[in-house]
């Protein structure tokens, strides 16, 4: 079997152009460098180097070998990484359900700021509907589910905290006759189709559709906001998903008069219980806890 060390040794004396130069970067004696070399090429029964008195030049079998040496070299170093990286954490993917509807702005951070901290760990975010999620977490698919608040009063059977809120607003176009008005009836919103955002859910039979008789179900956000600023119809979105919009005029904040406030959604935040006993499931609740705290 080859040696990853003979390999290394060959890769890093082409670079340099010396055996001694490599021999002082591997911490070693020149005699031990040139062995590991002269082993490489009877395991590989060419000659990489064509040696001269003071440097070494690669042949052409050298020439042909050294991007693949390197190449072999850079996924041995990613495959040690990993291992050493599941040997302390016991976990080489971290999979992350998130409730259809809860903007993934607030999340961008989170998964950043993981990404440095865990570079060897993967990431999957997968966003369903609720009851998905639930059998997937249930059956230990999931590691973290982020939903919107429960009622129950206390969780006894899984680790979980009620963090953060964001706020949904009704929203019109600017020329739409509702936007002159600064508050609506439920009954004036009849006559218009509500754009609904089907936000990652995969199936569209669960989704609520409320004032409105006609509706078009939408799961992409950019083009719902498109059609919804050209159109005459209206839809509940979180305000942080539409700000820009907002503030550009495009589309407008209404209030219904059954509801004067803007409605808040509150968040929860599950895992199974041992989640935050290592390092890096600590390393992400906190991340999520203290990021998604500061929603409004």
């Amino acid at each position: 079997m080859m040696n990853i060390q003979r390999v290394k040794a060959f890769v890093i004396a082409a670079q340099l152009g010396s055996v001694s130069a490599a021999a002082r970067q591997l911490g070693k004696r020149q005699p031990q460098v040139s062995q590991w070399i002269a082993e490489l090429e009877v395991d590989l029964g060419v000659q990489l180097f064509q040696r001269g008195a003071n440097q070494v030049e690669l042949s052409l079998a050298g020439q042909h070998l050294l991007p693949r040496a390197i190449l072999a070299l850079s996924q041995w170093e990613q495959f040690s990484s990993s291992a050493a990286h599941f040997a302390t954490y016991q976990k080489g993917i971290i999979c992350l359900g998130v409730e259809s509807h809860i903007p993934l702005n607030g999340l961008i951070t989170v998964v950043n700021t993981f990404f440095e901290q865990f570079p060897a760990v993967n990431f999957v975010l997968q966003v369903d509907k609720l009851t998905v999620l639930n059998e997937a977490f249930n059956a230990g698919n999931i590691d973290l589910l982020l939903r919107h608040q429960s009622d129950e009063l206390h969780l006894t059977e899984v680790g979980y905290c009620r963090i953060g809120k964001y706020k949904e607003v009704l929203l019109v176009s600017r020329q739409s006759p509702l936007s002159k008005q600064a508050i609506v009836a439920p009954s004036e919103l009849a006559i218009y189709r509500e754009y609904v955002w089907a936000g990652g859910q995969a199936c569209c039979e669960d989704l609520e559709v409320g004032f409105s008789g006609h509706y078009c179900v939408i799961p992409d956000l950019g083009l719902l906001k498109k059609l919804l600023i050209d159109g005459s119809g209206y839809a509940f979105l979180p305000l942080s998903l539409a700000q820009t919009e907002i503030n550009q005029g495009l589309l407008t904040v209404v209030k219904l008069n059954c509801e004067r406030e803007n409605v808040e959604r509150g968040l929860e935040l599950r895992w199974h219980f041992g989640f935050e006993s290592s390092a890096l499931g600590l390393s992400l609740l906190d991340l999520i806890k203290n990021q998604l705290s500061e929603l409004t």
